[in-house]
């Protein structure tokens, strides 16, 4: 490169090889810093996102949102249970016998992705398909999830033994294939067409497409392996006895590791008892005035925001970060998706009005506010990860000041057995779910689908 002299004897290079110099910074700089660009990544919000964070996009709705004030009553009737909505618990099933590995027609694996709340359903669906059969199912297999790149197996999440035990009476259930069947592993059938897998079961297939289409496999060759699995039996017109073991599978079987039952309840009794709760109550009884504060004290709800890149990139919807944004989302879709999910034909508004866009935190927490929760509402937040990091949340933090989360309510320490492993989160999530006065999705899905229970309307934060 040849430089030129200036007047002082000092050499600079001209314009044409700044430009060059400069180009080749551009290229090389995400070479060097690529966590800097992680909005072409998989999950993580990052700085260059945070350079670009929207501001708030309703700020005629925010100040007024701070200033709601709500009476006693409306306070009462919030935090009130709904009256009975007609559901009924599960009669008791009736015991059958212990089917063993001899009687039964075969041994059915299933291979199961998605999230936590998907794989939980795709567990009941595995025990009744094995009762249809009348085989003998093998603990599922837990798929890597492309998007959180969690491996973590059944026996991680679920107490196995405990799994086992319970429904032994039910389907007979085996931690490993016996050694003439080792073959028969996730690996062997993604190498090629096998016969004994079926992937071709449709979404809530019947018990008759099973006793049709497994069922010969399984006399023939002893095993069968299904896959995909997620949805693969109907919910209708199943025996009643089917019906019931879902529900037994689902809310007595699947019992998390012990870990994440006590991190859960740790979260559980810091939400209901925070440490100043003391001091602040005795106040209130000197002077009378907070008796609003009063109707939401030892009581929590729970916000699953479900705002990660995975559904913002998946609405194609514009959530107010600028073109970057824009550019790292559809480098997104092109990389989860492959070129399945595409930018869509409607504008952002027609998206918005057809209710196709995913609320931002901003928007839930005007919602929240609307509904009658105010500033003293103690808020979990039960999200993985948000794109766009604190930035994106701000507004949120802002009109609920007392939101808390597990990095905020747990030591380090404490969350050291699952830190890292989205679905040992989702988990301790969902146990705290379970156990608060108020559930509120931001859109449907799974974790919302899971939390639909019948519930003893206790409440959990006893005063």
């Amino acid at each position: 490169m040849k430089l030129h002299k200036d007047y002082y004897g000092y050499y600079y290079p001209n314009q044409s090889q700044r430009a060059a110099l400069a180009g080749l910074l551009v290229v090389l700089f995400p070479a060097f810093f690529p966590n800097l660009f992680g909005p072409l990544g998989r999950a993580s919000p990052s700085i260059f996102s945070e350079w670009n964070a929207p501001k708030a996009r309703h700020l005629h709705l925010l100040n007024p949102a701070l200033l709601l004030q709500s009476s006693v009553e409306q306070q009462s009737k919030l935090w009130s249970p709904l009256p009975n909505q007609g559901w009924k618990r599960c009669l008791e099933e009736s015991k059958s016998l212990s089917l063993t590995p001899k009687g039964s027609t075969g041994y059915i694996q299933v291979f199961l992705d998605g999230g936590l709340n998907q794989q939980k359903m795709g567990i009941c669906d595995a025990v009744a398909v094995a009762k249809i059969l009348n085989a003998t199912l093998v603990v599922p297999h837990l798929e890597v999830n492309p998007v959180w790149q969690d491996s973590s197996s059944f026996e991680e999440i679920f107490d196995l033994d405990h799994f086992i035990e319970v429904l032994r009476d039910e389907v007979s259930i085996v931690k490993d294939l016996p050694s003439e069947f080792s073959w028969s592993t996730r690996d062997y059938y993604a190498t090629g067409i096998r016969i004994t897998r079926i992937k071709t079961a449709p979404v809530h297939a019947s018990s008759d497409w099973y006793l049709e289409n497994v069922l010969p496999i399984l006399q023939r060759y002893g095993v069968a392996a299904i896959s995909p699995f997620s949805h693969r039996l109907t919910f209708e017109n199943l025996p009643k006895n089917i019906q019931r073991l879902r529900c037994k599978v689902n809310f007595q079987a699947l019992a998390f590791v012990p870990h994440i039952r006590e991190l859960g309840e740790t979260l559980v009794n810091r939400l209901c008892y925070p440490p100043n709760r003391n001091q602040g109550a005795a106040s209130d009884s000197q002077d009378g005035t907070n008796q609003i504060e009063k109707q939401g004290a030892g009581k929590f709800v729970v916000l699953h925001l479900r705002f990660d890149k995975d559904m913002a990139a998946h609405s194609a919807c514009d959530f107010g970060g600028g073109k970057a944004e824009k550019l790292a989302l559809a480098k997104y879709r092109q990389v989860i998706w492959q070129g399945r999910v595409l930018k869509s034909q409607f504008t952002d508004e027609e998206l918005r009005n057809q209710g196709r866009c995913p609320l931002t935190p901003e928007e839930i927490g005007l919602l929240l506010a609307a509904l009658g929760f105010n500033n003293s509402t103690r808020l979990y937040l039960a999200s993985h990860m948000v794109y766009g990091g604190e930035a994106r949340i701000s507004t949120l933090r802002r009109l609920f000041p007392l939101m808390e989360d597990k990095k905020s309510l747990a030591s380090a320490e404490e969350r050291a057995k699952v830190e890292g492993k989205a679905s040992l989160l989702a988990a301790v999530d969902y146990y705290v779910s379970m156990q608060s006065d108020i559930f509120i999705s931001a859109s449907p899905g799974n974790m919302h689908n899971a939390l639909v229970r019948v519930s003893t309307s206790v409440d959990m934060c006893l005063l």
